[in-house]
């Protein structure tokens, strides 16, 4: 998304039935009019332009998918990585999903590598979290 510093005042109109429904959703999820219709706008661009890519709220927040599959982009990039040659085809075949599907996420990662990274960022350090913690726990029931 665009940071606040470069936003731009454009006029829009909409149905009031639209506009009722924004608002509500904005109610709903605790975000304003503005904010909400950013993301909508920026997500359904990015939607366009990456054919089987959606995205989905969670835990750990709002997060790119890969439609019909129950993965995050985040996971087939990293299954990517872990390949010994990092081959689309190898990475497809141990999630066991069409090779379309893990392009999908590479081409909707190399448009937007940051977002992705973030996201890989945090899974490495609650990762990291998590193994310190059980090994301070297996070193204490010693």
């Amino acid at each position: 998304m665009a940071p606040p510093s470069t936003r731009q005042h454009r006029s829009f109109r909409f149905t009031e039935v639209t506009l009722s429904r924004l608002e509500a959703r904005a109610h709903e999820i605790r975000e304003t009019r503005t904010g909400l219709a950013e993301r909508y706008v920026e997500e359904g661009l990015r939607m366009d332009e990456h054919p089987g890519i959606g995205f989905a709220d969670g835990p750990a927040g709002r997060r790119a998918v890969v439609l019909g599959t129950g993965l995050d982009v985040w996971e087939i990039v990293a299954t990517v990585r872990q390949q010994a040659t990092g081959s689309t085809e190898a990475a497809a075949r141990y999630l066991e999903v069409p090779t379309g599907v893990v392009r999908a996420a590479v081409r909707y990662y190399a448009a937007f590598p940051a977002e992705i990274e973030d996201v890989l960022d945090r899974k490495r350090a609650i990762a990291e979290r998590e193994e310190a913690a059980a090994k301070r726990e297996r070193a204490m029931l010693r």
